[in-house]
């Protein structure tokens, strides 16, 4: 779970590097400045607060409920926006608008990738099914 959880985070950190700057009204040649600015403060958080409570949240079995598992996510995003925006004024719309990016991204790609690991478990469950059953099937034969 927790390879799953570092992927997705990799990724969001990935995508939102490229996505967060369109936020700001700069001229385009700081793009890659903005990017790499709110790159600093926030992929820290996510990889520390943002894997470790999600990683709470699984284990507590939210998980099931996917819109109850997002808004907790979104939750604790927003708490962090808020806890940032204590240090620094003027800024507590723009952290709330980068935490939701960035706690929407990770708990779509945290999923996607649930969901495919899912997939590849139960067709090797399958696959390992149809052996058993094909190895009962010659030992009928005999």
């Amino acid at each position: 779970m927790l390879d799953r959880k570092l992927f997705a985070a990799f990724f969001t950190s990935v995508i939102c590097y490229f996505i967060v700057p369109l936020f700001f009204d700069y001229s385009s040649e700081s793009y890659f400045v903005i990017g790499l600015s709110v790159s600093i403060i926030t992929v820290p958080i996510l990889f520390v607060v943002g894997i470790l409570s999600s990683l709470a949240f699984d284990s507590i079995n939210f998980s099931k409920n996917i819109g109850l598992s997002y808004l907790i996510h979104l939750g604790c995003a927003i708490l962090c926006a808020f806890v940032f925006s204590l240090t620094a004024t003027g800024v507590l719309f723009i952290a709330i608008l980068i935490s939701f990016v960035y706690a929407t991204i990770f708990f779509i790609i945290d999923n996607l990738s649930r969901y495919i690991e899912g997939l590849a478990k139960n067709k090797g469950k399958l696959k390992r099914a149809v052996e058993i059953s094909a190895q009962e099937g010659d030992s009928r034969k005999d």
